[in-house]
């Protein structure tokens, strides 16, 4: 990307230190060919810019390309992101306090995951929130006595959790995770997948920690809910649908055993996407590549197309679907697998 977009997009955000950025090869499976599906994206409220998100020709993985270095990201989310995500600035030297109605959600989906993960006869034992915020979710696993853990970027929230609600969390990257082998019984990750630096890094990191048979839920955001012009956006480096969650799980030896657009912790966030996995190690991961050569891929066609579809609803209709339309419509027994 020319270096003129990247001091755009660095004025925009009102850093005055340069950070350089960088192409990547596709972060699933390796391969360089891609396809640029969108060049100018939101970057806040009404401005747009260029930050251009490619599609992989391979496996039909999508995301940022190019992107900044590591030190930016822990700057950006040590002190902006929240500002951004919350709408709220922040004298200088002043910690952001997450929102009540924040904190509050986050107990309310903690405790319906938590429900929701009981028919997976997982047994009392260790988890690690990864991407935890002030650590709230993991409120229900304390009270029913499980080893809790929590990490996110994200200082001031990580400040709250630990000094204000005396949660146990930490402040760092994901990619920083000091974890000992065969530890952990259960990884949540609620939307954060999206936003880590180095994705094969931070999954290397759980593939060592999880115990055999261990469970892992992620989150991701989904399809778009209306027009897709507001979809891509500055904060996430990466889109997983279906497809590719169940690939990036593949690749580290978990098997996916549902991927659902049921809303698991509320309606709160409509339209997300969720998959659960069990880990088997080697069984899985050994046909991975395999996997995507036999047709578990989308195109870029695929999604270029699937991104019209939505906008030639949203246009139609005029309008997003509402998160009371959404959750009658994720309800139906039809949607749950």
């Amino acid at each position: 990307m020319k270096k003129k977009f990247v001091k755009k997009y660095l004025n925009f955000l009102k850093i005055k230190k340069f950070y350089s950025m960088k192409y990547y090869k596709c972060e699933i499976c390796g391969k360089k060919d891609t396809t640029i599906i969108k060049k100018k994206i939101h970057w806040h409220g009404k401005k747009f810019g260029i930050l251009p998100v490619h599609c992989c020709n391979n496996c039909g993985f999508v995301f940022q390309n190019p992107r900044f270095n590591k030190k930016f990201y822990l700057d950006y989310y040590k002190s902006l992101y929240g500002e951004i995500i919350h709408q709220k600035k922040t004298e200088a030297n002043k910690a952001l306090k997450p929102p009540n109605e924040y904190l509050k959600d986050q107990k309310k989906r903690g405790q319906l995951l938590f429900e929701f993960l009981k028919k997976f006869n997982l047994k009392k034992g260790t988890v690690l929130d990864v991407g935890c915020g002030t650590g709230m979710m993991l409120t229900p696993f304390l009270k029913n006595g499980w080893k809790c853990s929590g990490n996110d970027p994200i200082k001031s929230y990580i400040e709250y959790g630990r000094n204000k609600l005396d949660l146990p969390v930490e402040w760092l990257q994901s990619e920083d995770m000091r974890l000992k082998k065969n530890s952990i019984d259960l990884v949540i990750i609620m939307g954060s997948l999206e936003h880590v630096y180095d994705i094969n890094l931070v999954m290397k990191k759980l593939e060592k920690a999880i115990k055999k048979n261990g469970i892992l839920v992620l989150e991701a955001r989904g399809d778009p809910l209306g027009s897709t012009k507001d979809f891509f956006n500055q904060n996430h480096h990466r889109y997983f649908f279906g497809n590719t969650m169940e690939l990036v799980m593949r690749k580290y030896g978990w098997e996916p055993l549902l991927t659902t657009r049921y809303p698991v912790t509320g309606p709160t966030r409509p339209n997300t996407q969720f998959c659960i996995g069990r880990y088997k190690g080697q069984s899985i991961k050994k046909g991975f590549q395999n996997l995507i050569k036999n047709g578990k891929k989308e195109t870029a066609l695929d999604i270029i197309y699937k991104l019209k579809y939505h906008d030639h609803i949203a246009k139609k209709y005029n309008r997003k679907i509402k998160s009371k339309e959404f959750l009658l419509w994720a309800s139906h027994p039809s949607n749950k697998n």
